[in-house]
């Protein structure tokens, strides 16, 4: 067989392998073949990823992704023989050209997301998707090279699926945990891809890739030039979001969204990107951890903490240190307290008092509000280094008492001072100024106590539209759903899911909130149940005697796939709806209800089905 394949020349090199022209002489057509550097065909793992990116990439069939037709064996060497294409990488046409335009961009930003899209649904991660792993052919863009490439399922992949790999300008941030990983990730690489091209860098660098990997995790999404649409720079934003519940949950939605860029009249139902109109339903920042705080819902998906929320009450929370009485509240404190309560203006809070004057220690910061909202704020303040409480009875804590007899004797000291200054001239007048000096006590204690007790910040109720009740009882178990859940990519998914229901519910009118409240309620029941069972296993999988090579537990890792498979479905399933809604919206006809409803419900059943099973 060795004898069929003639080499030629060689096309390019990387760190395990390198890609060689080869010619069939029974076909008489040219090929390229990737064969194993010498010092690897010994490695067993690097033989067992080659054979695993054969298996994987040779059912894969598409016009933007570079044909694999399998391995042979060619000048002793076993070659993975794939499909030669006659072009140069996108890393070298971004090197010799610079920055490409929008109208190009989008170009190849549809091609590969229609390669990602079909990899996608043959249950192919790439993992390691990168402009040297781009070829321009004559009709576009072909993704190459699935070398780190693994099965989007966990129960048919092997071990090398729970390593990390990638290359780090290009990383999502979940990539440092090998079962976080799924298409979205992929999706995340197109955004770093689509941001070089623009830009003629990757959106992140450092001295080191731990470095660059901790940008990804940390650092602001950086927004293309000005010279980009609006919708462009969007749609790469959402693609780079930190969270996968925050990206495009499919390349096909993308590559929606990338047909309403390229042509604005075309109807675009296919995924919310493209439609700005959608309500906002943020509610502020969470003081623990900055993650977005959702109207109507008390936690924070991010960290589990429960957010602030005004309602009316007879508490008041008392800030009280750290420091002693009388003692400022540090300025480093008070600018974090200011930058947390503007941040959470829709709450209701008024900052302009505590911005122009720093309280002295013990202060009141707000009064008259439920037991409820005085424990969610002190639980954020300790998140943001400031102890206070909540109490029904503010001026009666120790500290605050303390802090009034001091600030009433030094006002009774000068005012004693004042007053009896004309005595020390004329004995009887001082005698006669005497009682004075009474009347100056008590008047020192009154404007003491009320300058103490005086709030430092204003709140007001913030209106906002009122939901359906069943969906508001089932939003109000939420925090014990998520307090269950360990792993934040669990707690950020289920928010996914909720944040596009609530977003669903802004846009509908209603009656039409009102006949979708039912599905969606059950669909934020099923999504906690989905994100509480895959934390479960995961757990049991991080287990040390955990083996997937085990029947019981491969079991396991097949009903995670599933839960997972279900979940990602179901919130896409909301992207679209939205979609539709708020396109129907924007045409003031919102069509038949059971009509739009009818693909939720398929996935709700789905989900369903697994619950009971």
């Amino acid at each position: 067989m060795g004898e069929r394949w003639e080499l030629g020349d060689e096309l390019g090199s990387g760190a395990i392998a390198r890609v060689v022209r080869v010619f069939d002489r029974l076909s008489a057509a040219h090929y390229a073949a990737k064969l194993l550097h010498p010092r690897h065909e010994r490695d067993a793992t690097a033989m067992l990823r080659f054979r695993r990116e054969a298996e994987l990439s040779s059912r894969l069939v598409h016009d933007n992704l570079v044909r694999v037709w399998g391995t042979d064996t060619i000048a002793g060497h076993t070659a993975l023989v794939m499909e030669l294409v006659e072009g140069p990488t996108l890393a070298h046409v971004l090197a010799r050209g610079g920055p490409f335009d929008e109208g190009r961009l989008l170009e190849v930003a549809a091609g590969l997301a229609a390669g990602l899209a079909y990899a996608h649904g043959c249950g192919v991660i790439h993992r390691d998707l990168k402009p040297a792993n781009v070829l321009m052919g004559e009709r576009g863009p072909k993704i190459a090279d699935f070398g780190m490439a693994r099965a989007s399922s966990f129960a048919e992949a092997d071990r090398g699926a729970l390593t990390v790999l990638g290359t780090p300008p290009y990383m999502a941030p979940e990539c440092l945990d090998p079962l976080a990983v799924d298409p979205r990730t992929d999706l995340y690489a197109l955004g770093c891809i689509l941001h070089e091209l623009a830009t003629g860098a990757p959106p992140f660098t450092g001295p080191t890739p731990f470095a660059v990997l901790e940008a990804h995790r940390t650092a602001a999404i950086p927004r293309l030039p000005e010279g980009f649409s609006e919708g462009t720079r969007r749609l790469v934003a959402s693609l780079m979001a930190k969270a996968a519940g925050d990206r495009p949950q499919s390349a096909g939605a993308v590559l929606h969204a990338i047909a309403a860029l390229r042509d604005p009249d075309a109807s675009s139902t296919g995924t919310a990107l493209a439609l700005p109109s959608a309500p906002e339903i943020a509610a502020g920042r969470c003081a623990g951890c900055g993650g977005e705080i959702l109207t109507d819902v008390r936690v924070c998906f991010r960290c589990g903490l429960v957010p602030v929320m005004l309602e009316p009450g007879r508490q008041s929370v008392v800030v009280l240190g750290p420091g002693r009485a009388s003692d400022k509240l540090d300025s480093e404190r008070r600018d974090r307290l200011v930058q947390w309560l503007t941040a959470n203006a829709r709450v209701g809070f008024g900052t302009a008092r505590l911005e122009q004057k720093i309280p002295r220690l013990p202060f009141v910061l707000v009064r008259r509000v439920s037991a409820a909202s005085a424990q969610s704020m002190v639980a954020s303040l300790a998140r943001l280094g400031i102890d206070a409480e909540a109490t029904d009875a503010p001026m009666q804590h120790p500290m605050m008492r303390a802090h009034v007899r001091r600030m009433a004797a030094r006002g009774f000291t000068l005012s004693a001072a004042i007053v009896l200054a004309p005595g020390l001239v004329y004995m009887p007048l001082a005698i006669m100024l005497a009682p004075l000096v009474g009347v100056a006590a008590l008047v020192s204690y009154a404007v003491s106590r009320g300058t103490a007790g005086r709030t430092t910040v204003g709140t007001s109720q913030a209106p906002h539209p009122s939901l359906p009740a069943g969906l508001g009882r089932r939003l109000g178990v939420l925090p014990g759903v998520v307090a269950r859940i360990e792993q934040r990519r669990h707690r950020e998914a289920l928010g996914a899911v909720v944040r596009r229901v609530l977003v669903l519910t802004r846009s509908c009118d209603p009656d039409s909130a009102a006949a979708t409240a039912p599905e969606l309620e059950h669909a934020i029941n099923l999504a906690g149940v989905a994100a509480g069972r895959m934390d479960d296993i995961e757990r049991s999988m991080a287990e040390r005697l955990f083996d997937p090579a085990h029947a019981e537990h491969r079991a396991l890792m097949h009903e995670r796939d599933t839960w997972a498979a279900r979940l990602l479905e179901l919130t896409a399933t909301l992207d679209a709806l939205t979609a539709r809604v708020i396109a129907a919206r924007s045409r003031v006809e919102l069509g038949r209800t059971d009509d739009a409803l009818a693909p939720l419900r398929a996935q709700v059943e789905a989900l369903e089905e697994v619950s009971r099973a």
